[in-house]
């Protein structure tokens, strides 16, 4: 019977102790620390430690997750600041406090510190208990904040891919995004302190192309856009009084409806699709383009030819307008995809272009309105010096080529005008869609039937022209349902 009982005894003991491994694990791979092994740990903070008292340096960032595109040249061409960048993953307020101290004890002026805080590894280490965590809280990070009141102390809160929030049960969520606001109220009773919390941004924590690594570390293109709108722009404060609670209201309806009714998203990957425009599908690199959504949304592989500020009218020989790009691409034969910015999902190969099934999509018409180039020539329908005639030219070309590829013409939206423009750029519009009626091509009209309207495009556009991340998402959005709903 003893041996019976001690046995049982043994077996629990090991199921709860595999329990608690198991645990631990989970958790970091959530949280991806690069620190796991002690001995690189130990190593990166006493590197860190040592440059804090030897460095000249005006700012310091210090950051729970990877601070790997976090540099000090984006501080120095963003901000003017000479900036220290921790290289340790900190794992707990005690490691704040260390950095801290070496930072203040350097005899270097600080004006900034900068920091990533995960709250709900904070809460973690205090073993989940709210006496320890204020208590942890207030003698390794509030008291420094209050000792110093010329530094400014920002506090950049983590921006998880969405999948970690749908993870957590509804009182897992109820209580992360408690701490999250628990340490966002504190930081601002203190006058030299903010905290920004980009999180919520859905079209930032729905597209798994943003992030890479861990559900935590975006990517550099990702992390630059991060920096410049929370550290530059001072986007995303939260305070107690914020008419937006971004944890009670906003967020945590995005969460939940997420949660129970996920947004659907088209299955494009077997569409190879490519892009020529201006800057609505160039301007914006990597995951944050147009291309890029789609791409890590509906998994289809996008090569992206589009060139800011070309026309579909030629300009000019030596120009990056819609018939010298053309040119070019021709040139190539089509099958190598030179000059042109490749997404591919992970996981899949890029064949190049012909590899699958093959779409183009086309917008222009932006910089043809603010250039007044000539709509059309009613003497000569393919004069590659007019809108419609370059658009009917260059496509043409490309049909003899891919005849069996589909063709989406994609009217832009509406834009702010200027008092100099000849023509409105509802004529372009109007060219476009005659150009696909004629030519038997799709034709998405952003112009007259989409969300951007002339009434709230201040809302969705940066500046009167170029489509926001929600705008871009719209748009992306749009051509995905579409391929779906017409070409599959």
């Amino acid at each position: 019977m003893l041996s019976h009982r001690f046995s049982k005894k043994r077996y629990i003991f090991l199921l709860f102790f595999l329990l608690i491994a198991c645990f631990g694990i989970v958790i970091g791979i959530l949280h991806n620390h690069t620190s796991d092994d002690p001995q690189i740990c130990n190593a990166k903070m006493n590197d860190d430690l040592a440059l804090m008292s030897t460095e000249n340096y005006e700012s310091v960032f210090l950051s729970m997750h990877s601070p790997e595109y976090f540099t000090k040249e984006v501080f120095s061409t963003y901000l003017g600041q000479d900036t220290l960048v921790a290289s340790h993953t900190l794992l707990n307020a005690r490691e704040i406090s260390m950095y801290l101290d070496s930072v203040f004890r350097s005899g270097n002026e600080i004006s900034h510190v900068y920091m990533c805080l995960d709250p709900d590894l904070l809460w973690r280490s205090a073993d989940q208990n709210s006496k320890a965590w204020e208590k942890e809280l207030t003698n390794h990070l509030y008291s420094y904040i209050k000792k110093y009141p010329d530094v400014s102390f920002e506090i950049l809160l983590p921006y998880p891919y969405i999948d970690y929030w749908l993870s957590m049960s509804e009182k897992n969520l109820d209580t992360t995004l408690s701490v999250y606001q628990a340490l966002a109220d504190e930081l601002s009773a203190y006058p030299n302190a903010k905290a920004f919390f980009p999180g919520g941004e859905y079209w930032l924590m729905v597209n798994p192309d943003n992030y890479e690594n861990s559900l935590f570390d975006a990517n550099a293109i990702i992390t630059q856009k991060i920096f410049l709108y929370t550290f530059c722009d001072q986007i995303f404060q939260i305070t107690p009084t914020s008419e937006e609670k971004e944890f009670t209201d906003g967020f945590l309806e995005v969460i939940s409806r997420e949660k129970h009714n996920p947004t659907y998203y088209p299955d494009l990957s077997q569409w190879n699709l490519v892009f020529f425009g201006d800057s609505i599908f160039a301007m914006f690199p990597g995951s944050y383009s147009v291309p890029g959504y789609i791409t890590g949304l509906a998994n289809a592989t996008t090569y992206n030819y589009s060139v800011g500020g070309s026309t579909a009218s030629l300009r000019g020989e030596d120009g990056s307008d819609f018939p010298n790009v053309m040119d070019a691409f021709l040139a190539d034969d089509g099958i190598t995809p030179n000059g042109a910015t490749i997404f591919c999902p992970d996981g899949m190969q890029d064949g190049g272009i012909a590899s699958k099934k093959l779409c183009f999509l086309f917008q222009f018409g932006i910089n043809d309105f603010y250039s007044n180039m000539p709509p059309a020539n009613p003497a000569d329908p393919f004069d590659i010096n007019t809108y419609e005639g370059a658009l009917r030219t260059c496509i043409s070309r490309l049909q003899e080529k891919y005849p069996d590829a589909c063709y989406i013409l994609m009217s832009p939206t509406h834009v702010l005008s200027t008092e100099d423009v000849k023509f409105t750029l509802a004529d372009y519009v109007e060219i476009m869609q005659k150009i696909s009626g004629e030519m038997n091509l799709y034709f998405i009209d952003n112009y007259n039937d989409f969300v951007i309207t002339e009434e709230n495009m201040s809302e969705y556009l940066l500046d009167g022209c170029h489509p926001g991340p929600e705008a871009r998402l719209a748009i992306a959005s749009r051509i995905m349902y579409f391929i779906e709903e017409n070409l599959n």
